[in-house]
């Protein structure tokens, strides 16, 4: 029997596992136009403004997919 700390943790990287997936498809089939937009929306919420901005888990879970983002789709 998993702790609610350990299924918290099986539940995040069976996300991560999914994100990972779809990254790979829209890798694929999208332009790079589409993924410059789907970073561009993100990096445009005014913070000031957006209820996220007060909740700090919810903030950093923008930049993380920010970065994993334009980790994922930065060619070299």
């Amino acid at each position: 029997m998993l702790s609610n700390e350990q299924e918290l943790a099986s539940d995040l990287v069976a996300c991560q596992l999914v994100i990972k997936q779809i990254l790979d498809v829209i890798d694929v089939i999208a332009p790079t136009e589409v993924r410059d937009k789907m970073a561009g929306q993100l990096k445009s919420i005014d913070f000031s403004t957006h209820p996220a901005g007060a909740d700090p888990v919810t903030r950093r879970a923008i930049d993380k997919a920010i970065a994993l983002i334009e980790l994922k789709f930065t060619r070299d």
